[in-house]
C-alpha cells in the first residue's frame, strides 16, 4: 500500500466513524442525502455527455454571442457578478459578486470575468480571467458554457486546461428561479453539492431552503432556512437565517443588506 492508499484508508476511516456521530445526532436526514446523492449522479452524467465537447462548446457559443460585458471582482463564487443564487453572498461571509465595468470596455489584467450574451441577451459564455501567479500560465481563462433545455439552464464550468471540474443547472417556473444546483465533480469520488430551493409571495422572492457542505462521502449536509424582508420599494433589507434546533427551524441570526445606491 502506497502514502496516497494508506491515507485514502486513513481518511475513509474516520468518514465512517463521522457518519456514525451525525446519524445519532439527527441532524442528517437519510431521505434528504439519498436525494442529494442523487443530484450528484445526474449532474456527473451531464459532465460525462461535455466532458470532452468543449472545442464544440466554444465554437458554438462564439458563432452566437453579439455582446459582451466586464466585472471587476467575485472569483470566490459561481459566476461572479451573474451568479445564478439570489441570496449567496448576502449570507455567506467573503462572498462577493464583483462590480460591472458599465462604459469602458477594460484591458486584459483589468477585469475579473468576461461575459458572452446572444441577441436574447441570454448568457453564453463566461470566461474568468486567471488573477493568480505561479503555476497557472498567465492570460489564461477558466470558461463556463451555457445551455438552455426548456425551462432549465445548465452550466459547464472548464478549467484553463481544459477539465470539466462542475456542473450547475437552475430550474425556472413562470421565470421564476425554483432551484439552483452545483457540483463540483472534477475529481467524481470527493464530489459535493450546493444546492438552494426558492418560494414565493407573489412576484417576491420569500423563503430560500440552503443546503451547502453537501458531501456524500462523509455522509455531511448542513441546512438553513432562509426568510427574506423587503423595504417599501422592493429591496431586500434583511435576511434571517434559521437553523435547525431540537428538530424546529429557529432563527440564529439576521443579516442586513444594504439597499442599492440610487
Amino acid at each position: 500500500m502506497d502514502e496516497f492508499e494508506k491515507m485514502m484508508a486513513e481518511f475513509d476511516e474516520w468518514a465512517e466513524d463521522l457518519k456514525e456521530q451525525l446519524k445519532a445526532s439527527s441532524r442528517i436526514e437519510p431521505s434528504k442525502l439519498n436525494a442529494f446523492v442523487s443530484i450528484i449522479e445526474e449532474l456527473v452524467q451531464i459532465k460525462h455527455e461535455y466532458a470532452d465537447k468543449l472545442t464544440q462548446l466554444r465554437t458554438s457559443a462564439e458563432e452566437k454571442i453579439v455582446r459582451h460585458a466586464y466585472s471587476k471582482g467575485g472569483i470566490v463564487i459561481h459566476r461572479g457578478y451573474y451568479c445564478p443564487s439570489p441570496v449567496w453572498d448576502l449570507v455567506v461571509g467573503g462572498m462577493k459578486r464583483g462590480k460591472l465595468f458599465k462604459k469602458k470596455i477594460p484591458k486584459l489584467g483589468e477585469y475579473s470575468y468576461e461575459y458572452g450574451f446572444d441577441q436574447d441577451e441570454k448568457l453564453l459564455r463566461v470566461k474568468r480571467a486567471n488573477e493568480f501567479e505561479g503555476e497557472i500560465p498567465e492570460n489564461t481563462f477558466d470558461e463556463e458554457y451555457l445551455i438552455y433545455v426548456g425551462n432549465v439552464e445548465y452550466g459547464l464550468q472548464f478549467n484553463y486546461s481544459g477539465g470539466l471540474d462542475a456542473v450547475s443547472r437552475c430550474t425556472y417556473e413562470n421565470g421564476k428561479l425554483m432551484k439552483y444546483e452545483q457540483c463540483y465533480c472534477g475529481m467524481e469520488e470527493f464530489a459535493d453539492l450546493h444546492y438552494e430551493e426558492y418560494r414565493y409571495e407573489g412576484d417576491m422572492l420569500s423563503e430560500v431552503d440552503f443546503f451547502y457542505n453537501i458531501t456524500p462521502r462523509v455522509g455531511l449536509y448542513e441546512e438553513n432556512r432562509l426568510n427574506v424582508e423587503y423595504d417599501e420599494e422592493g429591496n431586500i433589507v434583511r435576511i434571517i437565517i434559521n437553523e435547525i434546533v431540537d428538530g424546529e427551524f429557529k432563527p440564529t441570526f439576521v443579516t442586513h443588506v444594504k439597499p442599492p445606491k440610487k
